[in-house]
């Protein structure tokens, strides 16, 4: 084990000098309104509960990291289409029918932001990483209402920096996004962890620039991927200790 570290099973150490957690917004802060997608699909006569949305948005999200989907589309503007569109099928939408349904999604999300939903566990995790210590930070693949969706839900006050690639021009998993997040804090990277639910463009990018990646895994899909998996947001704070802590070396 590398010494000043906690021990991770299945993911490795965390590096005990941690001081920044840095978050991807959709699906990790703020998530999709899948009430409002299971209501607007019944009106059209789909009988889709939130469940199988759940289960269809969280293989999407695996499906991304291997699928061309990344290679193809470069940019979240043009990967949002078919996303929605897979979404819709693992849901249990027919193929035939999931390019309309999704333009409606997207629709949506062009005039009022699909992922819109802060669970009350987003605020308490949040709370509790400031009260341990920690300063945060958020690097978002968005198209420039990040920092007015978090105003709504009254999260921005809880980070130091708040960085959409809309703004700053540069998208994940380029590193360039989060260099300048780096910059941004005033951290060293070898001390940043980044917490996101996508592994080819949050763990990977994070990674190419220094950080370590926690990758939120709520179905245990990614399995094959050698890093550090939690099933939902409040599972970091099992991670991230207060700062103060140090391990305490075993008698030889």
């Amino acid at each position: 084990m590398v010494e000043g570290a906690f021990s991770i099973p299945g993911g490795g150490p965390i590096p005990a000098e941690v001081r920044t957690v840095f978050f991807d917004a959709g699906n990790t802060l703020v998530y999709l309104d899948l009430a409002w997608i299971a209501e607007r699909l019944a009106s059209d006569g789909w009988d889709i509960d939130e469940d199988r949305l759940f289960y269809g948005q969280s293989v999407a999200a695996y499906e991304a990291t291997h699928m061309a989907l990344l290679k193809r589309y470069h940019t979240d503007a043009h990967r949002l289409p078919p996303y929605f569109s897979r979404v819709l099928e693992l849901a249990g939408i027919p193929k035939d029918f999931t390019r309309d349904c999704a333009n409606i999604l997207v629709e949506e999300h062009r005039s009022s932001v699909l992922w819109r939903v802060v669970p009350d566990f987003v605020q308490h995790t949040l709370s509790e990483l400031l009260r341990r210590g920690y300063m945060l930070g958020v690097i978002s693949n968005t198209d420039g209402r990040l920092k007015p969706l978090l105003d709504k839900h009254g999260l921005s006050s809880y980070f130091t920096c708040i960085i959409d690639s809309s703004v700053v021009g540069i998208e994940k998993p380029s590193t360039g996004i989060f260099r300048f997040a780096l910059d941004a804090a005033e951290a060293d990277p070898q001390n940043c962890v980044y917490v996101g639910d996508i592994f080819a463009i949050d763990i990977a990018g994070a990674r190419r620039a220094g950080m370590t990646g926690i990758l939120i895994d709520p179905l245990s899909l990614h399995g094959e991927f050698d890093c550090i998996k939690v099933a939902n947001l409040p599972a970091i704070l099992n991670l991230l200790p207060p700062v103060e802590y140090r391990p305490i070396r075993p008698l030889s």
